[in-house]
């Protein structure tokens, strides 16, 4: 399995019991699948988390931050104006694809754009 950078929206369902977001447990019981990202930390911790929370993201491995200018260049290339991401989902996918990691989203148009790059996470994993 690849590993899969789990974007702030599926923490906060995670984190709040929601059942969309259940599949989340058991990929942090495999080791080193769940990547976080320094972006989606930072948006959490402003949200508000519990100190279980916190050492929970602190055990993940991190997904390395793409410099600047080569998200500005992958926008700019891929032609990802308007397309109803933000700076911060503009740069999970960048580093989603540097990795070589999946990412996980509920939001739409992230899901969307990560797709076109076959970086969208289907939820439907394990033995079928």
């Amino acid at each position: 399995m690849r590993p899969v950078l789990v974007d702030t929206s599926v923490w906060r369902y995670f984190f709040a019991g929601r059942a969309t977001a259940r599949p989340l447990a058991t990929l942090l019981e495999e080791e080193g699948i769940v990547l976080v990202h320094p972006l989606v930390v930072g948006e959490l911790v402003l949200g508000g988390l519990s100190s279980d929370q916190e050492r929970l993201l602190q055990r993940l491995p991190t997904a390395e931050r793409v410099p600047y200018e080569e998200v500005l260049s992958f926008i700019r290339r891929r032609r990802l104006a308007r397309r109803g991401i933000g700076w911060v989902d503009a740069e999970i996918i960048t580093s989603s694809l540097t990795s070589g990691a999946d990412v996980w989203s509920f939001d739409g148009a992230v899901v969307t754009v990560a797709g076109e790059f076959g970086a969208a996470f289907d939820t439907n994993f394990g033995p079928s």
